[in-house]
């Protein structure tokens, strides 16, 4: 079994594996975004981009932080619980991106896109606590999300008092 401490460490190097396929990414965007502009109207066209410069490198990073935590354990539970929350983070962001995407061309109104936003955070957050409970009581090494983001930050403080 993989401890905590290595567990973070094989997280925390995830994000830096992306950066070639999100460049890509924003240059396909860039690319097919200005083949609509010529073909299509402008809100399109800025929604397009926006949806290919965010939705897609971060549904990517969200996947491959999902298959690296995977290997952790060898729990089917363990492995189940862990596709089903990167699941739900991947639909999230491509619901909450077309909640915008609504609001932007007058599909929804101000405050029905504020509410159900506020609704679908509320939910993910209950959700996400509850399959990091349900986690944890299968594997007590299990990172949760707040404390990858604790351990950058951390690391980052140490980086400046470095320096």
């Amino acid at each position: 079994m993989v401890t905590r401490e290595e567990r973070i460490e094989q997280l925390y190097v995830l994000p830096k594996k992306g950066a070639f396929k999100l460049l890509w990414a924003a240059a396909a965007g860039l690319g097919f975004g200005w083949w609509i502009y010529t073909n299509a109207s402008l809100p399109m066209l800025a929604i397009f981009v926006f949806l290919m410069m965010t939705a897609v490198p971060l549904s990517h990073v969200a996947w491959q932080k999902t298959r690296i935590s995977v290997t952790f354990n060898e729990n089917r539970s363990y492995k189940r619980l862990i596709r089903t929350k990167g699941i739900i983070a991947i639909a999230m962001l491509w619901v909450m991106l077309g909640l915008m995407g609504g609001y932007v061309s007058g599909y929804f109104a101000l405050p029905m896109f504020s509410g159900l936003s506020a609704t679908l955070i509320a939910g993910m957050l209950v959700v996400e606590t509850w399959l990091d409970y349900r986690l944890l009581r299968i594997d007590h090494e299990h990172v949760a999300d707040s404390l990858i983001g604790f351990t950058k930050r951390e690391r980052l403080k140490r980086s400046w008092d470095k320096k």
